[in-house]
């Protein structure tokens, strides 16, 4: 049998980034992955779907080229092309963990995992050759896998996952869209300005939960005027398989019938067959993922799991945090994972994104709760890029002026917020950010107007 130090099955995000940091700190890391490395994230998720929300952004941003004295005679989207410069980015990146891998001296071995016992591992390799290694310590960090399962009145498999919808030639000219999260609204958002028609349903009776909804309510409605169909509290019942699938939906008021010529799953679920945790003792939690304590171990001793196959934070940035705490734990220094201030966000048009509570979850808590909000219709910066739809909310603590959850839809959300992160993180006030200087004009100068806001005191916008 091959010994070896630390082994990690899985090579998305929280498996190479626990790799680098395990040889950072001296030790030698083998990493075993049974397809591309990047994971989901960067071979069929985040990267690819950003290609795509990138494009129909510049198409939406050539349309309004007119108001600048503008015009492009065609603007006709390619979507071989498109398709292509997908694929080389995936490339590119995936290449690029390959070569820190090389450079980190780190141990690739193609194949598929399997515990024998808790530090013995039985691989598959991609060649058919079968080897067995032991080791120290083991990183479990497989991700998760498309959400399976025929629907009702479904005869012929007629639905497909997220990761088959970016593989098609072209965009289905109807679409139904199961999952109302932050991955459905982003397919809606980029298959709506390709000509696609968008139906979205989702169970649940809330859109992002996550989000405080006075900014989901400004999304709403920017994608009713696409021509989004949202529904909320509502399942498919029943589906006549053809052409266009006919498809019965149940929602509060009605049943109402929709037809599609693609059906999208968003579900997501641990990719744990076949690993032989059950053999071993690893314990499950309540959604089916890996249980860990705050170090990222497991259940069972020296076996450690980090990423998406907890099910419970399931964002790229967490993952890179808890592949790095898992590696760090195992090189012998103390690191607590720290969930707070994880930011959730969508590549819809206007961009939402959020972290914290909520307002309500936050009076709901017991807090006195004072609000900031800032319209980006009064910046600058916005109303130069014809972006002025959104809004910034922040909710804070009255008692001691702590933030307790920032929220904002509008152009390029996902990249501005990032300061309050860090206010959050370092328990800074309002104030402090208030106080700080910001480049003008600049979006991120509503989030100087935000924390004025709170005490009534923005500049560019009337609080009686």
């Amino acid at each position: 049998m091959e010994e070896r130090d630390v082994v990690i099955i899985g090579g998305g995000p929280a498996g190479y980034a626990a790799a680098i940091r395990l040889s950072q700190l001296g030790r030698k890391a083998t990493l075993i992955e049974k397809e591309a490395l990047g994971g989901t994230c960067l071979n069929r998720g985040c990267i690819p779907t950003m290609v795509l929300a990138k494009a129909v952004e510049l198409l939406e941003q050539a349309k309004s080229g007119k108001d600048y004295g503008i015009t492009f005679a065609d603007m006709a989207v390619n979507f071989e092309t498109l398709s292509a410069r997908k694929n080389t980015v995936i490339k590119i990146l995936v290449g690029g963990v390959k070569s820190l891998m090389q450079a980190y001296n780190i141990e690739l071995i193609d194949g598929t995992a399997q515990f024998e016992s808790p530090r013995e591992i039985g691989v598959v390799c991609a060649d058919g050759e079968q080897k067995r290694v032991a080791a120290k310590k083991v990183i479990i960090a497989a991700g998760t896998k498309a959400a399976q399962g025929m629907l009702p009145g479904d005869t012929t498999g007629g639905s497909i996952d997220t990761q088959q919808l970016l593989e098609l030639p072209a965009p289905p000219s109807s679409i139904l869209i199961l999952g109302g999260g932050f991955v459905g609204l982003t397919f809606a958002t980029i298959l709506s300005y390709l000509g696609t028609t968008v139906t979205l349903i989702e169970e649940s009776e809330t859109l992002l939960p996550e989000i405080d909804q006075e900014i989901v309510d400004i999304l709403r409605k920017e994608l009713k005027k696409n021509k989004i169909q949202v529904l909320l509290g509502a399942r498919p019942v029943r589906l006549d398989n053809g052409p266009e699938t006919g498809v019965e939906i149940e929602t509060p008021g009605e049943k109402i019938s929709v037809k599609a010529a693609c059906i999208v799953r968003t579900g997501r679920l641990p990719s744990t067959d076949g690993l032989g945790l059950a053999g071993i003792g690893i314990e499950l939690n309540e959604k089916g993922g890996i249980l860990t304590d705050a170090t990222m171990e497991t259940s069972v001793k020296s076996v450690f799991a980090a990423g998406d196959i907890t099910m419970e934070h399931m964002w790229t940035p967490v993952a890179y945090a808890e592949g790095v705490a898992a590696a760090e734990n195992i090189a012998g220094r103390r690191t607590i994972m720290d969930y707070a201030a994880i930011p959730c966000w969508s590549n819809t048009i206007p961009a939402i994104c959020g972290a914290g509570m909520t307002e309500a979850e936050a009076t709901a808590k017991g807090y006195s709760v004072r609000v900031g909000r800032f319209s980006l219709a009064a910046n600058g910066m916005a109303t130069i890029l014809g972006r002025r739809v959104g809004m910034i909310k922040v909710v804070t603590d009255a008692k001691y002026g702590q933030i307790l959850g920032v929220h904002m839809v509008g152009h390029n959300a996902q990249e501005l917020v990032h300061e309050v992160l860090v206010a959050m993180k370092s328990e800074l006030t309002p104030k402090d950010i208030g106080n700080s200087f910001h480049v003008h004009p600049s979006l991120s100068e509503g989030f100087w107007e935000v924390m004025r806001a709170i005490d009534g005191e923005s500049i560019h916008s009337f609080s009686s």
